[in-house]
């Protein structure tokens, strides 16, 4: 069976091949290559990771990638402990707006322990939210928070980004 290759045809050609392109903007970006370790019990406000200010349009969706080198210390045989992470909506007035799935809580893992004790085992890790769409029209700063679980006694982040784009 032979096809006849026309303009029309080459028409759908095109507009299939651009069906799956997405075209981003970076509404704002920081980055951190500075060492960092924390032993608190609590949540914490990651140095370096606050978003610049930023206006979105009432539903408009954005999505937030954080991405760190990590390592977690947790005494000998423990292999449960982990970091979370949660990346957080802020207001103007630096109180929370949202909390972005999946990293509300402390039920997701962002970097875990090996069993040895002390900081090894490092990781390259990223995670990905999506916000915005049940949000008011307004200015707003992304931050990430990082708590210790699972028995950890401290977490270690070191070369880190935060990139928010639309």
């Amino acid at each position: 069976m032979s096809h006849r290759f026309t303009p029309r045809l080459a028409v759908a050609a095109l507009a299939l091949m651009g069906a799956g392109v997405v075209h981003g903007q970076t509404v704002s970006a920081v980055t951190n290559p500075n060492n960092w370790t924390f032993s608190n019990a609590g949540q914490i406000a990651v140095p370096g990771m606050t978003s610049a200010s930023f206006f979105n349009a009432a539903g408009r969706r954005f999505i937030v990638t954080f991405a760190a080198e990590c390592a977690v210390d947790a005494p000998a045989g423990n292999t449960i402990a982990w970091t979370d992470v949660d990346i957080v909506v802020l207001r103007p007035n630096d109180t929370t707006a949202a909390t972005l799935a999946p990293t509300n809580g402390s039920g997701d893992a962002f970097c875990a322990a090996n069993g040895t004790a002390g900081y090894d085992g490092w990781e390259s890790n990223s995670i990905t939210a999506v916000g915005g769409t049940n949000l008011p029209a307004g200015t707003y700063r992304i931050l990430v928070r990082a708590r210790l679980n699972g028995g950890a006694t401290g977490g270690w982040f070191g070369e880190r980004a935060l990139v928010v784009a639309r």
